[in-house]
């Protein structure tokens, strides 16, 4: 909403409100709420200036109370020197709130202390304005109960403001968390994008050694120079390939080492990150997860742990049935002298004993969408398979029987998940 429009309409919310209010001993005079409402707004909004936002409110006040006075059968002259000094009030509390710029700290005291003298100040000069005009005395009692009505109206307005600034921050909070928590499911899938590319990486200089070796057994052969140079150039094409693998995996690990760099994470904090993460995405009333720890320790190596839990669960997601009800998602962890041990179960359909052997091998999957034709592409257990055993030199074992589900135990060595630098080479 631009300034103009939302200066406009804060001057009808304003005018609105100060239809509710109380007589005063002072003829004409009134105790209005929308003095707690009008500073409220000039503090939330403060790109908007206090001066032009209180005299379209006193231009708007004047007018309407103008108009409801003359259909009430008063005089036009009479009117207008009734509704005048309560138009002056707001600007002169719109003169003295310009003050507020000049305030650096804008903590509440402050504030109250602001409001207080605009609200008393104000009244104060449309007291002695109605004064004149009636040619009437103030008494200092009404000045005593001006001053404690302007406390209260101030007090009110600090309380709601005090409000309204503890709910800002607690939604700031909110969306920072759930950055954060985005930002390390990203980070752990993208250290296990990592993993694969090096593990392709490899598998090409294997590859690579090959096609070399067989162009130096054809250059011994008969074959035609053809074949040879054709050998030759698969082998050079290879080592290209291979120098732009290198190359996006030094860019990746650059970015990860210089921008994004996260220290150690507790499991009680990996645990609270995934539970919400899978809560978010799967907003199905019929997944129960259940996460528990046995000793709350840190780890260096949060993102490739995140990322084998992840999977797993991700996992487990995808085997379920969201038809039927009491659908649940287990981690449990526990330790013993040598290793952390993490046990996922869920209630999942479960993987038939034929299948249990392929279940690591990279593109193996069952998991097909007949209404799409998608097929999962099938390196999730693959993933985790090569960062429990390669990267935490630990074991990875599972049990499963179809429509009853799966259960996988993954044992760490202590040393390896409370020690190992997660910046080491897979």
């Amino acid at each position: 909403m631009k300034k103009k429009q939302r200066m406009l309409a804060f001057a009808v919310v304003i005018t609105a409100t100060s239809q509710f209010y109380l007589n005063f001993a002072i003829d004409g005079f009134r105790i209005s709420t929308a003095v707690i409402i009008l500073p409220l707004f000039l503090i939330m909004y403060d790109d908007i200036s206090s001066m032009h936002t209180s005299a379209l409110t006193a231009l708007i006040v004047f007018i309407v109370r103008l108009f409801v006075l003359s259909i009430s059968g008063v005089g036009f002259v009479q009117a207008v020197y009734t509704v005048f000094p309560g138009s002056l009030f707001y600007i002169i509390y719109g003169i003295i709130f310009s003050l507020n710029k000049r305030i650096p700290n804008k903590s509440l005291p402050r504030m109250f202390f602001l409001i207080l003298t605009c609200d008393f100040s104000s009244n104060i000069i449309e007291v002695f304005v109605r004064m004149g005009i009636s040619n009437n005395t103030v008494h200092y009692r009404a000045l005593g109960i001006l001053f404690l009505i302007a406390v209260t109206r101030a007090f009110l307005a600090v309380v709601i403001l005090a409000i309204i600034r503890n709910y800002r921050i607690l939604l700031t909070r909110e969306e920072h968390e759930v950055r954060y928590q985005n930002l390390i499911l990203f980070i752990s899938d993208l250290k296990s994008e990592i993993y694969l590319l090096k593990k392709n990486s490899d598998a090409i200089e294997h590859i690579m050694s090959n096609s070399y070796a067989m162009y130096e057994n054809l250059l011994q052969s008969e074959q035609d120079d053809y074949i040879k140079d054709l050998s030759l150039k698969i082998t050079r094409d290879i080592h290209e390939i291979k120098k732009d693998y290198i190359r996006v995996i030094k860019g990746l690990e650059s970015t990860l080492t210089e921008d994004l760099q996260l220290s150690e994470m507790s499991i009680k904090d990996i645990f609270y990150i995934l539970k919400k993460s899978v809560y978010r995405s799967n907003e199905n009333e019929n997944l129960y997860l259940d996460f528990k720890y046995s000793a709350n320790v840190s780890t260096k190596n949060h993102f490739q742990l995140m990322s084998i839990l992840r999977n797993l669960v991700n996992n487990s997601m995808e085997s379920m049935d969201f038809s039927k009800k009491n659908n649940f998602i287990k981690i449990y962890h526990k330790y013993n002298k040598k290793n952390h041990i993490f046990i996922v179960s869920d209630s999942g359909e479960g993987i038939s004993q034929e299948n249990l052997k392929y279940i690591y091998n990279p593109g193996f999957s069952t998991k097909f969408d007949y209404d799409t034709g998608d097929v999962n592409r099938g390196i999730g257990l693959y993933h985790v398979k090569n960062l429990v055993e390669g990267h935490f030199k630990g074991t990875i074992a599972v049990t499963s029987k179809i429509n009853s589900g799966t259960e996988f135990t993954i044992k760490i060595p202590i040393v390896n998940m409370e020690g190992k630098n997660e910046n080491i080479h897979y």
